[in-house]
């Protein structure tokens, strides 16, 4: 008997600052065809292609949609990504008739309103590397599924929405590469990707990937992330992005994992997101000699008033001393700002901004406002300052601002700071420095490239 078929459609098709390899989809792949599945990716972001003829040619049996990212949590000419997948969903249907099933992280956060919206068959909320090849196979034998963890359904006119289950670390396959993808990523953006863990235990107070992957953290072994960087170095990419929502979670997983690099001897650069707490220049110099290149800090603020507000555990003193760790070990580092949030005013962002002079060689991102998602502590906020009710559709994106501000005078003030310091980048990379980017690229350099940006 001839394997069942399923097309798997990442529909991510935003490129910039720089272009991101689906490794979640990736992922799934592996545990499809793993359970005996012959499989196809495409991806959105790819323009070369036509989605009717893949379907006429591949003749899949189903056919999963990854939806990453709900919008791009900018406040101003915000990109709503919702609507091209009821026009992707639409398009399926008048091709094929085979059951949609649509999952991912932007996926989870609504997974009712957005089966509705896209009438896709089934949903999937959490991860997907066991729910769904246990769907496919109970639609493929016609047996009973409403049990599956995850699985989001009809029933009787109402969308029933099962609890997922956390999917064990040692069970996770390392993601499949297809080869056409994985040449995409690495000419437009350099790098592929990896995660080494899943779940997040802290607390900020508009986060999403506690309610995303879980509060309870599962760390992947040293050897099995070596495993998975043997593979990333088979490719031709000299760079990696680890994309867990905050790598340092453990020092000891830290450790473990450089060991495993520098014992390897993978000798690939690499970046990855980390909280500006807990670390120490040995800790620092390791992951230097282990490749790391660049440190995106998830800081949110210079102000300690407002990191309170935030529920942030650390303050300014730790942002400042864990730069001076990277600066040392000559590693580049940025930090992202979320301006406006809860506790904000006019004197903590010119705090935020004063304190920011203190930071040597660095790159400022900040962001105007908080995107409002259900069920985080920042939902619950808003409900209590009457900003929004219990029937505010936030599918459509809606951004908290500070009872205390207004965002145009945030956006005044941001653009003071900017040209008084270059380092300070407000909005979209502009033509010239894409360019620039892009050029890096064609030389061979790689990684986020935003240290280029502060000339």
């Amino acid at each position: 008997m001839m394997p069942l078929k399923v097309l798997l459609i990442s529909t991510n098709n935003c490129i910039t600052p720089y272009a991101v390899f689906p490794l979640g989809v990736s992922h799934v792949a592996s545990a499809l065809i793993n359970a005996g599945y012959d499989l196809k990716i495409i991806d959105c972001a790819i323009n070369n292609f036509s989605l009717e003829n893949i379907i006429k040619e591949f003749s899949p049996n189903f056919i999963g949609i990854s939806l990453r990212n709900i919008d791009d949590i900018r406040i101003s000419d915000t990109r709503f990504f919702v609507d091209d997948i009821v026009e992707l969903c639409e398009k399926i249907k008048k091709t094929t008739t085979v059951p949609i099933i649509i999952g991912g992280s932007g996926y989870a956060l609504f997974p009712e309103k957005l089966l509705i919206k896209t009438g896709a068959d089934y949903g999937i909320l959490g991860e997907a590397e066991e729910t769904l090849p246990n769907l496919l196979k109970c639609i493929q034998k016609k047996t009973f599924f409403y049990n599956i963890p995850g699985l989001v359904f009809r029933s009787n006119g109402n969308i029933i929405v099962n609890a997922p289950k956390s999917c064990e670390t040692n069970k996770i396959l390392p993601p499949f590469f297809q080869k056409d993808i994985v040449d995409f990523y690495i000419k437009k953006s350099s790098m592929l990707n990896i995660q080494t863990q899943r779940g997040c235990a802290y607390k900020c107070c508009y986060c999403t990937y506690p309610i995303i992957e879980g509060k309870n953290v599962r760390f992947k072994s040293a050897y099995q992330l070596g495993e998975e960087l043997e593979q990333i170095k088979k490719t031709s990419a000299k760079y990696f992005f680890i994309v867990d929502s905050v790598f340092n979670t453990s020092n000891d997983h830290v450790v473990n994992f450089c060991e495993e690099i520098v014992k390897r001897k993978i000798n690939l650069s690499w970046g990855c997101f980390l909280r500006p707490k807990g670390l120490s220049q040995e800790l620092m110099n390791l992951m230097k000699r282990a490749g790391l290149s660049h440190i995106e800090f998830g800081s949110d603020s210079f102000c300690d008033k407002v990191l309170e507000e935030y529920e942030k555990d650390f303050s300014f003193d730790d942002i400042f001393n864990s730069s001076e760790y990277a600066r040392k070990s000559n590693i580049h580092y940025a930090h992202f700002l979320i301006i406006g949030g809860p506790g904000e005013s006019e004197e903590t962002i010119k705090e935020s901004y004063n304190n920011s002079k203190r930071l040597k060689k660095t790159v400022v991102f900040p962001f105007v406002g908080m995107r409002v998602y259900p069920d985080t502590s920042l939902y619950y906020r808003a409900l209590k300052e009457k900003v929004i009710t219990k029937d505010t559709n936030l599918l459509p994106p809606y951004f908290y601002v500070s009872p205390n501000l207004k965002k145009e005078k945030i956006f005044d003030l941001l653009n003071i700071f900017a040209n008084e310091s270059k380092n300070w980048i407000i909005g979209e990379l502009s033509k010239d420095n894409s360019d620039v980017a892009e050029r890096l690229r064609s030389i061979g350099v790689v990684g986020p490239l935003w240290e280029f940006l502060v000339k």
